[in-house]
C-alpha cells in the first residue's frame, strides 16, 4: 500500500496553494540483482521506499503564469553502489541497500507573454541530494546531482509572417560531484539552442533546429572511479532541418 494525500486552497480565481504527501516504492533494476556481491554468493536487494512532502503555489494571470514549490523527500533502503578494494576482485562494483538519502529543493518557473509576438519562460531549481549517515559516504552529496538547474526560453512569432515560430533556449547545469566520496567535481555547462517552425499550410510545415550554437565542448555526464575521470562528451554544434506533410 502506498498512501497519498493532497490538499488545495484556492484564495482567488487565478491562484492557489497546495500540499502533497506521497509514499511510494521502487523495485531494484534486474541488472543490479545479478551484479557481484562481496563474497561472490547470491544476495537480494529490497525495494527503496519514499516519503515525499511538497508545498506549492500557482498563479495564472492574463499574460503571466507563475509556479513555485518546495519539496522534501526521504528514501529508505536506498540502493547504493559499493566498490571492492583489494583482493582478487579489487575494483569490482556491486549494489546493496544502504540507509537513508535526503532530497530537498526549491523549484520556480515564470511564463510571461509580453505581447502577441514576444514571450519568455524561465525555470530554475535548487536541490540537494545527500546521504544520511551512510556507512561509507557519511553525509556526502550524491554523485552527478547538480544543485543548480536553469532553463530560459524566448519565443518570437512575427505578426508579419503568420505560421512562423522561433525560439532561443539557454540551458544551464551547475557543478556537481563526480563520485560519491566527493573527491572530484565537474564545472557543469551552459549551452544555447535555436529552433524554428513554419506552418506553410494546414498540411505542410517546416522545422529547423540548431543545437549548441557556440559549439561548446562539454560533457553530458562526468564520473570518477577506478582512479580515473570518465566523461561522456556532448554533441558539437548540430543543424537539423525537416518537413512534415499530413495526408
Amino acid at each position: 500500500m502506498s498512501p497519498k494525500f493532497s490538499a488545495t486552497y484556492q484564495n482567488a480565481d487565478n491562484q492557489n496553494a497546495y500540499f502533497r504527501y506521497a509514499n511510494g516504492f521502487r523495485i531494484p533494476q534486474a541488472s543490479r540483482l545479478y551484479m557481484l556481491s562481496t563474497n561472490n554468493s547470491a544476495f537480494t536487494l529490497d525495494p527503496e521506499t519514499t516519503d515525499t512532502f511538497e508545498v506549492g503555489y500557482k498563479l495564472s494571470g492574463d499574460n503571466t503564469q507563475f509556479e513555485a514549490a518546495v519539496y522534501h523527500m526521504i528514501i529508505d533502503d536506498t540502493i547504493v553502489r559499493r566498490t571492492i578494494e583489494g583482493g582478487a576482485n579489487d575494483g569490482d562494483r556491486y549494489y546493496v541497500n544502504g540507509g537513508k538519502t535526503l532530497h530537498q529543493g526549491v523549484e520556480v518557473s515564470v511564463d510571461h507573454q509580453f505581447n502577441k509576438e514576444f514571450g519568455a519562460r524561465l525555470a530554475y531549481s535548487y536541490s540537494e541530494h545527500t546521504y544520511d549517515n551512510d556507512d561509507v559516504y557519511g553525509n556526502n552529496e550524491q554523485a552527478e546531482a547538480p544543485n543548480h538547474l536553469a532553463n530560459l526560453r524566448l519565443t518570437y512569432k512575427p505578426s508579419k509572417l503568420p505560421g512562423l515560430t522561433t525560439m532561443f533556449e539557454v540551458e544551464h547545469v551547475g557543478d556537481y560531484w563526480m563520485d560519491d566520496k566527493n573527491t572530484r567535481t565537474y564545472d557543469g555547462y551552459t549551452v544555447g539552442h535555436l529552433k524554428a517552425t513554419y506552418d506553410a499550410s494546414d498540411r505542410l510545415s517546416f522545422n529547423a533546429k540548431l543545437n549548441n550554437i557556440t559549439d561548446e565542448i562539454y560533457a553530458e555526464s562526468a564520473t570518477y572511479g577506478y582512479g580515473k575521470e570518465k566523461y561522456t562528451p556532448a554533441a558539437p554544434r548540430q543543424l537539423f532541418v525537416g518537413l512534415e506533410y499530413k495526408l
